[in-house]
């Protein structure tokens, strides 16, 4: 079961460089219970280096948490904990129910990112229920995954997959591929896209 460490001044949530204290919280059957407590010395940290040094030293102490929660968490040490990979969520209460809603939203956020990543390595045309036949939305693609480029969704597939026709959404015809001289391109606009039907040209 994931745990949550719970950064608070003697029990009451307040910003995390005024913070004293860390609950670690399991979750036993229904109940969030806190498992380990540990005091700490407020952060007094008054350039960067100090500041992010003594941050890290707390954090040593929210040890395999996968989320912390605070008042409040900005500036460098939301940068120390976020780049350890910490879920970080602020509140002005720790109860059962915020405990719950903090692991509905990782869960919700890692099936999220699974489902992305999936998308970007699958990222290519399908084919239609007509064999041979193929059809991309580079334009949804691309609105959900912005880092998937035209080339990175095409090439793999125009070089490797034999197809008779490959239909394609697009907000522009790619230069490389208006450029590429082995395929025949047929283009009608509609709705704001381009709709392009591509087949390979004939000897």
């Amino acid at each position: 079961m994931e745990k949550i460490a719970v950064f608070s001044k003697d029990q009451e949530l307040v910003p995390f460089q005024s913070c004293n204290r860390v609950e670690i919280f399991e979750k036993d059957g229904a109940q969030w219970k806190a498992v380990r407590t540990a005091s700490f010395s407020p952060i007094t940290g008054n350039t960067m280096e100090k500041l992010r040094r003594e941050t890290q030293a707390i954090m040593t102490l929210a040890e395999d948490a996968k989320a912390v929660l605070c008042r409040e968490l900005s500036g460098i040490p939301f940068s120390v904990f976020n780049q350890k990979g910490y879920c970080i969520f602020c509140s002005e209460k720790a109860d059962q129910d915020t405990l719950d809603g903090m692991i509905k939203d990782i869960e919700e956020s890692d099936e999220k990112r699974r489902r992305k990543e999936e998308m970007i390595q699958n990222a290519g045309p399908v084919e239609t229920q007509t064999p041979g036949i193929y059809f991309l939305d580079l334009v949804q693609l691309q609105a959900e995954c912005p880092e998937v480029s035209s080339k990175k969704a095409l090439l793999p597939f125009l070089s490797n997959t034999p197809f008779l026709e490959l239909q394609l959404v697009c907000a522009h015809i790619p230069p490389w591929l208006e450029t590429a001289d082995s395929y025949e391109k047929k283009v009608c606009n509609g709705n704001g896209k381009v709709h392009l039907t591509i087949t390979r040209k004939q000897c």
